[in-house]
């Protein structure tokens, strides 16, 4: 009668000790002869030294900038923050020009009436632009009322084999959601044999 075995290890148990296995030895041996800090620090130095050096200059800059950020007495650098907080709202701008020379003589009174009446004409032509346009989208429309009326047989085969299409991919859709069920539930333990 052959000895009884007490320790009983389960398969999946196993599979994963042994694939976990070469990634802890090389999580061992990089912990063992991975490089110093100085030695790390120097490969750096060496291959990277614009990007360092950069760095530093940038790490200055803001180190400054934040020291005079708090300092109450710069005043150049509270006028250039309220500028940014502002975002450009805290100076007025003039929407439309107005030039000093002709402002209240006879002239700009001429100026100004032309400019009136060039803008009443050029409204009477955006209006027939617009006019035109609805029309053209009225046009479009009853042509496509009469395409489909005309086409109605054609739609019926093109929807009888989009049909079949959609039949195939939802079929297609069920088998694959039914083989990941069944795939996860003996994963998760739903076909015990033991």
């Amino acid at each position: 009668m052959p000895p009884k075995v007490r320790v009983k290890i389960p398969v999946h148990v196993l599979v994963y000790s042994l694939g976990f296995f070469p990634a802890a030895a090389y999580a061992y041996h990089w912990y063992k002869n991975a490089p110093t800090d100085e030695e790390f620090e120097q490969q750096l130095s060496k291959n990277y030294a614009q990007n360092i050096q950069s760095s530093r200059e940038k790490h200055v800059q803001m180190t400054q900038f934040l020291q005079n950020m708090n300092d109450p007495n710069n005043s150049e650098q509270q006028k250039r923050m309220q500028e940014v907080l502002l975002g450009g709202r805290g100076q007025k701008k003039r929407l439309y020009a107005v030039d000093e020379d002709i402002y209240g003589t006879e002239e700009g009174a001429k100026l100004q009436k032309e400019a009136v009446d060039n803008s009443r004409g050029s409204g009477k032509i955006i209006k027939n632009k617009k006019n035109k346009k609805k029309n053209k989208r009225k046009d479009e429309t009853d042509g496509e009322r009469a395409t489909l009326a005309n086409d109605d047989n054609s739609t019926t085969t093109t929807t009888g084999t989009e049909s079949s299409v959609r039949l195939k991919q939802s079929v297609a859709g069920v088998v694959v959601a039914g083989t990941l069920a069944a795939g996860i539930s003996m994963l998760l333990g739903g076909g015990k044999r033991s």
